[in-house]
């Protein structure tokens, strides 16, 4: 799956999220008595917005790093969207009330603040290879709730239903793609699977392409999810079904505006260099070692390819 292809699938996670948001919404809202205060509904609405797009990304970002799903972690990323969303809940009345003469901007407000926390929740869980996607996740998730908002408060009065199912998929979709958009927007080069001897990593990669960008630090193995420790995010950040792999077999990072590969720490050893293949145009490296456009690395029986963004026209 290439990067535009991760966009669409993104986005349709997070717009099925929102819809399947909307109806929860709509049916826990009838348990609520009637002439009850507003803000009940307002934060549940929010917060299954966050949980089930929490849940949903998670979800496919595991499925589209190659990694079986992991409970723990889609569970997190939901938890972390219904706190996100209940924050935003409890702001979205007082965001109304402020402004009493323009009830459409403080409804489009009140959208954009839950866009914006939901999208730093799930933000934070590439924070390592990255810190700049917290702000990543804010804004993409800002302008998926200024698309839901722009909806909702200009369709309500005729269609309030279907306008809020719509805003609720159209913010859903828009976070998701936002979370997804922001590093492949700014990336500076990409990473790209060629080849392998491993049928394995043949099969589940395909035309696998990674988005690199300055400040980011990828880990590069053949650990699976499964085996990670974490609650949230991921040990190996480009997963290698490749025997000859270590399971933390190199990093590939920034520094200054250019990139570079180096050996992971644990395969540093006298026994790893034995073992573990890295190579750079075809020459076994023990040190850092500067990536240029159409440089080749091979990791054990894999080879992937980095392409400069400039150089292969990416920016156009």
């Amino acid at each position: 799956m290439n990067i535009f292809q991760t966009l669409y699938f993104m986005s349709l996670a997070g717009g099925m999220a929102g819809l399947l948001a909307w109806a929860s919404q709509a049916l826990l809202v009838l348990l609520i008595p009637a002439g009850a205060p507003a803000w009940p509904s307002a934060m549940i609405a929010a917060a299954l917005l966050g949980g089930f797009i929490g849940g949903f990304t998670v979800a496919f970002d595991e499925k589209w790093a190659g990694n079986r799903l992991q409970a723990r972690w889609i569970v997190t990323g939901a938890a972390i969207g219904i706190g996100a969303g209940m924050l935003s809940g409890v702001l979205h009345l007082p965001l109304r009330s402020a402004l009493p003469g323009a009830l459409a901007l403080g409804t489009v407000l009140g959208w954009m603040v839950s866009g914006a926390l939901i999208g730093a929740g799930l933000g934070a869980r590439w924070i390592s290879v990255n810190r700049a996607r917290l702000a990543h996740g804010m804004v993409g998730g800002m302008c998926g709730g200024f698309l839901g908002g722009i909806v909702f408060g200009t369709m309500s009065q005729w269609l309030p239903g279907i306008s809020q199912a719509f805003a609720f998929v159209l913010t859903g979709a828009g976070i998701s793609f936002g979370i997804a958009f922001a590093p492949i927007f700014l990336r500076d080069g990409v990473l790209r699977f060629v080849n392998s001897g491993d049928p394995r990593a043949i099969g589940k990669l395909g035309r696998k392409e990674w988005s690199i960008q300055e400040g980011d630090s990828y880990v590069i193995g053949s650990q699976s999810a499964d085996l990670s420790k974490t609650t949230y995010g991921r040990e190996v950040d480009i997963y290698l079904p490749d025997g000859s792999v270590a399971p933390r077999h190199a990093r590939i990072y920034s520094k200054d505006g250019r990139f570079y590969v180096t050996r992971h720490a644990d395969v540093m050893s006298e026994a790893g260099l034995r073992r573990f293949i890295l190579k750079v145009q075809n020459r076994s490296i023990t040190s850092s070692c500067e990536l240029h456009d159409q440089t080749l690395i091979i990791l054990g029986r894999t080879t992937l390819m980095f392409a400069a963004k400039k150089a292969e026209g990416l920016r156009g």
